[in-house]
């Protein structure tokens, strides 16, 4: 790793550049004008060779390998757990600076962008992006503690097919058209029929309800409320949605207008409530309504889970750019 090239025009890869979450990242990458030198996109050999566009030039997508990342300054690794797994297993050295956005690799330092804080940038060189939904969760509720004091809340997350990648957006697309075809329909990734339809997925469900509070205890530590949560899986291709209660010393103008203030949040009650389809391509937080209940008020949350998360992401990595202590 270049420390001086790191601060001006860091070497990108991205590994696992054909997923969701990766094409997400390489769009937003274009688009922010992340200054940086050169981008490798790297796959598995199914897909090594394939051309793909970046800022106006054609680019060929190369193997994943231990010396692709030699003059490389900062890696996000976005392909499936599946790939990351098998990396983790063969013993490969992971880049001197990786973002880990596949919530399947090696123990790092979960970053949460406004959250966290921003000395575990100084000295950590493998960072955790947090589950979309850890970022959602996590920033509402630190606006809202630090202004009113959250005394507890209990969240429902309805998870979308996109949170299993490409394998989980194919299978509802495969199952809905089944089911306007009267065939039968496929469960190779969830455990029933989701077209149409609501799933627990319980043990999925369970094991990313506990990544998210792990995730969470990590960046608020252990005297923060811990929120009641559960999750399940709906019919929507893209977006995570919330139901979220929670018990604040506050009145709904006081909150509404808090979140009107608030960077990274806005306030979409005015012409209906945000939806999975109308946040798509939205890096921000979208507040439906808000609902005063016994205790507490009940809010509509809504944001685009690849992009957010491919946000964070980078936002950690503009973060340590400026880190002044990060040593060779």
């Amino acid at each position: 790793m270049d420390l001086f090239r790191l601060r001006k025009s860091p070497n990108i890869a991205i590994v696992g550049s054909t997923s969701l979450l990766g094409k997400e990242l390489r769009e937003m990458l274009e688009s922010r004008a992340l200054p940086f030198g050169q981008l490798v996109q790297l796959e598995t050999e199914e897909y090594a060779g394939l051309l793909q566009e970046f800022a106006g030039e054609i680019q060929i997508t190369q193997v994943i390998s231990p010396n692709a990342f030699d003059d490389i300054d900062i890696a996000f690794f976005t392909c499936s757990p599946e790939i990351m797994q098998s990396f983790v297993a063969s013993g490969a050295k992971f880049p001197d600076l990786a973002i880990d956005l596949t919530q399947a690799g090696p123990e790092g330092t979960v970053y949460l962008h406004g959250v966290s804080d921003q000395r575990l940038l100084r000295t950590n060189r493998h960072f955790v992006n947090p589950h979309a939904a850890t970022i959602v969760i996590g920033r509402t509720l630190a606006h809202l503690h630090n202004t009113f004091t959250v005394e507890s809340a209990a969240i429902t997350i309805l998870e979308p097919a996109s949170e299993r990648g490409n394998a989980g957006v194919d299978e509802l697309q495969e199952q809905t058209v089944s089911l306007l075809n009267f065939q039968q329909v496929e469960k190779r990734v969830f455990g029933g029929q989701l077209a149409f339809n609501v799933l627990p997925e319980v043990e999925a469900a369970t094991r990313t309800v506990q990544r998210i509070l792990n995730q969470l205890e990590v960046v608020f530590g252990k005297t923060f409320p811990k929120p009641a949560l559960t999750a399940v899986q709906v019919p929507v291709f893209h977006s995570h949605a919330f139901s979220m209660f929670v018990n604040v010393p506050a009145g709904m103008e006081d909150l509404t207008a808090h979140f009107a203030q608030s960077p990274g949040f806005t306030i979409d009650n005015s012409s209906g409530d945000p939806s999975p389809v109308s946040v798509v391509g939205s890096d921000k937080i979208h507040i439906g309504r808000i609902s005063p209940v016994a205790n507490g008020h009940v809010l509509w949350v809504v944001a685009d889970n690849l992009r957010i998360a491919a946000s964070n992401a980078i936002q950690t990595a503009e973060q340590i750019m400026l880190a002044p202590a990060l040593e060779a």
